[in-house]
């Protein structure tokens, strides 16, 4: 379709999943839902620097995690363990608007890149979850201990033989970061792994 009017726009890179549609009688046993986060931003920096620490928090008002595999949550602003030196942040501000406010606040050698562009972030729900992570990963998330709200466990894996930023939340659901261009794999993927007992995807 044309844009004649020359103005922006952004179409859900989640497109295929979103129009493709379960028959309202058809019981639901996975949901899908698209995160919409405006803001992608890989963090580096000296995990051992109390003011880089601070500094971080006074900006995105989230603790920076510092055990592996875990993430902190304050709203909607959200920090990934990725490495030791290393954190995702994914927030719904303005992605650079939060770029430009931690580069005014960090010191010293540190780092921060805006990968919004290239990255989507999914939730998924429903009672098919668990057989889901066991068909999609060989990683044991079973051994995950209940999220809270403010953190929970989160690793990098391989996702349906893509690579994904897997996190549990408080509710039991799943939230998925993967590259924008495997987006629609992945939905195709989830689409024909639950066919038989449902899916609802939703915007």
């Amino acid at each position: 379709m044309s844009n004649t009017g020359h103005q922006p726009y952004s179409e859900s890179s989640l497109h295929y999943g979103l129009t493709s549609q379960v028959t309202e009688n058809t019981p639901s046993s996975l949901v899908v839902r698209e995160i919409h986060q405006g803001c992608h931003l890989i963090l580096r920096g000296d995990s051992g620097d109390t003011q880089f620490g601070h500094a971080v928090l006074q900006v995105t008002g989230v603790t920076l995690p510092t055990k592996p595999g875990t993430y902190k949550r304050s709203g909607n602003t959200s920090i990934y363990w990725l490495g030791p030196n290393e954190w995702l942040v994914t927030a719904a501000s303005d992605a650079l608007s939060l770029e430009s406010a931690l580069r005014q606040q960090l010191k010293g050698h540190v780092a921060v890149v805006d990968v919004s562009g290239g990255q989507t972030q999914v939730n998924l729900s429903g009672e098919q979850v668990g057989t889901l992570l066991k068909k999609a990963s060989v990683y044991d998330f079973g051994s995950w201990a209940e999220a809270s709200d403010q953190d929970g466990r989160c690793t990098q894996t391989t996702f349906a033989s893509a690579s994904a930023l897997v996190a549990q939340n408080a509710d039991g659901s799943i939230d998925l970061i993967i590259r924008r261009s495997f987006s629609d794999y992945i939905m195709q993927w989830l689409l024909d792994a639950v066919k038989d007992t449902g899916f609802k995807s939703q915007a």
